[in-house]
């Protein structure tokens, strides 16, 4: 025998269920992020207020709404020429960004995966007050490998003066004998 012994289950199933349809259409609207936002916008992303300038209908984000602000004249105005060349590159062949980019993980979390990681995780930007990574580092790429050269600047000079002598600039080398096990994401010289 197949089904609930008592008739009243299955129309207080359906109705239940009625009922948070009904409530979830009709809080949808106002509410949309509240509902359906998997996390918290990066802070690269914070004046963006409808989830229509990113997303598709029933498809998610798309390359062809990441182009309509990120565009190949935006990086050129903004970025340094590597950056600007290579995501040039990327929009001439229509490559996906997702496979780069990532959002909803948070206001201090880094959009970017796979090609470079942010090692110190969310910790120094609210340290530093850094909004990025070029606010500590100047960055550059040469035969395939990334290089990162620390500035001498109000950033870093917060952090070695709250460091009180660990965080100094010999001992920033070996860091990850401290933090993190030893493990680093992005690749050195």
């Amino acid at each position: 025998m197949i089904g609930c012994l008592r008739s009243w289950v299955a129309p207080l199933i359906w109705s239940v269920t009625a009922v948070i349809i009904v409530v979830v259409m009709w809080f949808s609207p106002e509410y949309t992020e509240a509902l359906w936002a998997p996390g918290d916008l990066s802070q690269y992303h914070t004046d963006v207020t409808s989830c229509g300038s990113c997303h598709e209908p029933f498809q998610g984000p798309t390359s062809q709404k990441c182009v309509s602000c990120h565009s190949s004249a935006n990086f050129a105005a903004r970025s340094e020429s590597v950056v600007t060349r290579f995501h040039a590159d990327i929009i001439k062949k229509a490559e996906p960004c997702l496979a780069c980019h990532v959002e909803h993980q948070g206001v201090l979390a880094s959009i970017t995966t796979g090609a470079m990681k942010n090692p110190h995780g969310e910790f120094i930007f609210r340290v530093t007050r850094a909004t990025s990574c070029s606010d500590c580092h100047w960055m550059r790429s040469a035969q395939g490998k990334k290089r990162m050269i620390l500035l001498s600047n109000s950033h870093v000079s917060h952090i070695l003066e709250e460091g009180e002598g660990v965080h100094t600039l010999g001992h920033f080398a070996r860091c990850l004998n401290c933090h993190r096990g030893g493990k680093l994401d992005i690749e050195d010289d």
